[in-house]
C-alpha cells in the first residue's frame, strides 16, 4: 500500500464508513422544520432589499412590509403555523412541487446538475480499454450502493448535530415521471432491512451507447455487486454490439423535451407496443444509468459542457443519476436536481474518487473469480413515424437550448483554504465576498445572490436561501473599489461583512432565512384563495431575487477536487459553483449567451483579480 493509497483509504473510511450507527437511524427522530417568527423574516427581507434598491424604493417596500406584517401577513402566518403543527416538514411538498415538479421546462440543460471527476491524468494515461476503466468506476458506485443497502454509509452531521440522510435514498432507483401539468418522483430503492422480499429493490444498470439502450444485472444472487471483470465484459459486449450496428434511434432524446410533450410522447410509446412499456419500466426502475459517450472532452469545462449539453440521444434525463464515460476515458455526471441537492452527487463522486486513489478495484480484481453473466439485453423500442419526428423535434429544441448556455470551469491555483483558516474567515464567506467584488467590478452594481444553506438538521430538510449580498458587503465592496478609503476602514468593513454573513448563514441553516417562509405564506394564500398580498408585486421583491430572480445563483460544492454546475436562474444571471481545497479553488460559472450583460469568462477573470486583491488587503493588515 503506497502512502497515497493509504491516506485515501483512511479518508474514505473516516468520511463514509459508519462506526456502527446505521445510515438512516436518525432520520425519523429529527426535529420538525420550524416556522420562523414573522418579524424576524421581515427584518431579514428588508435588509436584503436595502442592499440593492434606492432610498425611495426602500421607503415604499418598508411601508408595504409593515402593512403586510400587521395585516394579511400575520393572518397567513397563523394559518402556516397550524399547517406546521400537523407535519414534520411543512415545506417539503410545496418545495418539491413548485421548485421542481410543476416546472414544464426541459430538465437538460436547464435544471440538471453536471459534475466533473478529477482524475484527468490517470484517464489519459490508462493503458487498458474504456470498458475496463468504466467498469472500475461503476463498481465504486455499486460499492456505495451496497453501503446504502446495508445502512453502513456514515450518517453525516455538522458540529455533532445529525443531518437528514433521506436524500440518499433517492440516489439510486429513482426517476421523475413526466405527467401533464406536474411530474411525479418514483423511488424503488430500499435498504435490505426494509425489503419485504429479497430483490424487491431493482438491481439492473442501464447503459446508453450510440442511440441504443441496454440493461444488465449488476448484482449477483447473494446481493453482492458483480466483479470489476464481469462489469468490464458486459460493457465491452455492449461497445462491440454498437460498433457492429447502425446508430440506434436515440429514444432518450424524448426525455429532454419540455415536460408536457414528453408526458404525451411517453404515453404514445407505452400505448404503441407492450414491449415499449416493459422497456420503460426497466429503465425507470433501474439502479443507475451509465453512458458510453462518443465525445472526447479534454478538461473540466468541456466535460461539464458535454454532461449538460452533450448528445441527447444518449441521455435519459428523468433518471436521478447518470455517469457518463467519454471516448477518451474522461468521466462526468448528470443528475436531476428534483430528488436531491448537490451534496448527494458530490458525496458519491468523492467516495469513488477516494476508491480510485486507493486502488480499490485493482485489489478486488486479483482475488475474485469471474462467473459467466447473462448477456446484456438490448431494449428495442417500437416506433412509428410520429415518434420518429418527435425524437427529431426534441433534438432540435434541445440544441437551441444548449446553444444558449455558456459554461466555464477553471482552477485558481493562487491559494486555497489554508490561507483563509489562520485569518479566521470561513472559506464560504471568503468566496462570497470575492464573488460580489468581482461582479461589482464587472457590472458596476451589486447582485442579488442566492447562496445555498442546508437545513438538513431538520426532518427531510433540504435548503434555505442565504441572501449573501448584505448592506455590509456592499459597503465593503464600494470601499474596496474606491481607492480613497483608508485601509483600516476597509478592514473594519470586511470584519463586519464576515460577521454578518456568518450569523446569516447560521440562521438560514436553522431555517430562519426569509425566502422559504415567504414562499410558505404565498402558498397558503394560493391554496386558501386569498388574493396575493401586494408585498409580492413590489418591484423590490424581484430586484432582491424573489420569484427566482437571483442574479448570482451560487453554491459551495464542498472541499474536494470535484465541482458541479447548473444553468443560471434568470436571463441576465450567472450560476457560480466553487470547491475550496487547501491550496486551490475550483470555480465553475454558467451564463446565458442571449444575455447582452453576462460573460462567464470575464466574471471568472474578475473573481481571480478579487481573490488576489483580498489576499493583498489581508497581507497588508498583517504587516
Amino acid at each position: 500500500e503506497t502512502a497515497m493509497s493509504m491516506s485515501a483509504r483512511k479518508e474514505r473510511e473516516r468520511l463514509y464508513i459508519t462506526d456502527g450507527e446505521r445510515t438512516f437511524s436518525y432520520d425519523e427522530n429529527l426535529p420538525s422544520l420550524p416556522v420562523p417568527c414573522l418579524k424576524q423574516t421581515m427584518e431579514k427581507y428588508l435588509s436584503s432589499v436595502k442592499a440593492l434598491v434606492s432610498e425611495e424604493e426602500l421607503f415604499v417596500t418598508k411601508s408595504l412590509a409593515e402593512e403586510f406584517e400587521q395585516g394579511i401577513g400575520a393572518e397567513l402566518h397563523e394559518k402556516l403555523l397550524q399547517r406546521a403543527k400537523d407535519s414534520p416538514n411543512w415545506l417539503e411538498k410545496w418545495w418539491e412541487d413548485m421548485a421542481y415538479l410543476s416546472s414544464r421546462n426541459s430538465l437538460l440543460p436547464l435544471s440538471h446538475m453536471s459534475g466533473s471527476f478529477a482524475v484527468f491524468e490517470d484517464a489519459f494515461t490508462y493503458p487498458g480499454k474504456r470498458s475496463s476503466w468504466a467498469a472500475k468506476n461503476v463498481w465504486y458506485y455499486l460499492s456505495f450502493w451496497k453501503l446504502l443497502r446495508l445502512e453502513q454509509l456514515k450518517p453525516q452531521s455538522f458540529r455533532k448535530i445529525p443531518w437528514s440522510m433521506s436524500q440518499f435514498r433517492r440516489l439510486f432507483n429513482t426517476v421523475r415521471i413526466p405527467q401533464e401539468g406536474k411530474d411525479e418522483i418514483v423511488n424503488k430503492f430500499l435498504p435490505e432491512a426494509e425489503e419485504t422480499f429479497p430483490g424487491e429493490s431493482p438491481t439492473n444498470v442501464i447503459v446508453l451507447c450510440s442511440g441504443h439502450v441496454f440493461s444488465f444485472g449488476a448484482v449477483n444472487e447473494n446481493g453482492e455487486p458483480i466483479t470489476v471483470d464481469e462489469l468490464s465484459q458486459q460493457l465491452e459486449y455492449i461497445e462491440l454490439c454498437c460498433a457492429g450496428m447502425e446508430a440506434g434511434p436515440g429514444v432518450g432524446a424524448l426525455t429532454v423535451g419540455d415536460r408536457d410533450s414528453w408526458a404525451e410522447n411517453r404515453d404514445a410509446l407505452r400505448n404503441l407496443h407492450p414491449e415499449n412499456e416493459r422497456n420503460l419500466q426497466m429503465i425507470e426502475d433501474a439502479l443507475l444509468v451509465v453512458v458510453l459517450d462518443n465525445a472526447a472532452p479534454e478538461n473540466r469545462t468541456e466535460v461539464m459542457t458535454q454532461c449538460l449539453m452533450g448528445d441527447c440521444s444518449n441521455r435519459w434525463a428523468d433518471k436521478s443519476y447518470t455517469m457518463i464515460v467519454y471516448k477518451n476515458l474522461t468521466i462526468g455526471s448528470a443528475a436531476d436536481h428534483t430528488p436531491f441537492d448537490g451534496m448527494v452527487p458530490v458525496s458519491v463522486g468523492h467516495y469513488a474518487h477516494l476508491c480510485h486513489l486507493e486502488g480499490l478495484a485493482d485489489n478486488q480484481a486479483e482475488g475474485t473469480p469471474s462467473h459467466p453473466q447473462p448477456l446484456p439485453k438490448n431494449l428495442k423500442f417500437h416506433l412509428n413515424e410520429h415518434l420518429y419526428s418527435e425524437i427529431n423535434y426534441a433534438r432540435q429544441h434541445y440544441q437551441k437550448l444548449c446553444d444558449n448556455i455558456d459554461l466555464f470551469c477553471e482552477v485558481f491555483e493562487g491559494y486555497g483554504k489554508s490561507f483563509m483558516k489562520p485569518i479566521r474567515i470561513h472559506p464560504e464567506a471568503y468566496l462570497q465576498i470575492a464573488l460580489q467584488l468581482a461582479y461589482y467590478k464587472l457590472h458596476n452594481r451589486p447582485a442579488p445572490t442566492y447562496t445555498t444553506a442546508s437545513t438538513r438538521q431538520f426532518y427531510h430538510g433540504r435548503t434555505e436561501t442565504c441572501r449573501s449580498c448584505t448592506p455590509e458587503l456592499v459597503a465593503f465592496v464600494e470601499a474596496m473599489l474606491d481607492n480613497a478609503t483608508p485601509t483600516i476602514t476597509v478592514l473594519n468593513l470586511l470584519k463586519q461583512t464576515v460577521e454578518t454573513f456568518t450569523y446569516l448563514m447560521m440562521d438560514c441553516c436553522s431555517n430562519s432565512g426569509c425566502d422559504r417562509h415567504l414562499m410558505g405564506l404565498a402558498m397558503v394564500a394560493l391554496e386558501e384563495g386569498i388574493p396575493m398580498p401586494e408585498l409580492f408585486f413590489d418591484p423590490s421583491f424581484v430586484k432582491s431575487g424573489g420569484n427566482g430572480n437571483f442574479i448570482l445563483s451560487t453554491s459551495c460544492t464542498g472541499y474536494t477536487p470535484l465541482v458541479g454546475c447548473v444553468a443560471p436562474m434568470c436571463k441576465d444571471g450567472y450560476g457560480v459553483f466553487y470547491s475550496i481545497e487547501d491550496e486551490r479553488i475550483i470555480v465553475a460559472i454558467s451564463a446565458f449567451r442571449e444575455s447582452a450583460e453576462t460573460d462567464a469568462r470575464h466574471l471568472y477573470q474578475n473573481v481571480v483579480q478579487a481573490l488576489f486583491d483580498l489576499q493583498q488587503l489581508l497581507l497588508s493588515a498583517k504587516l
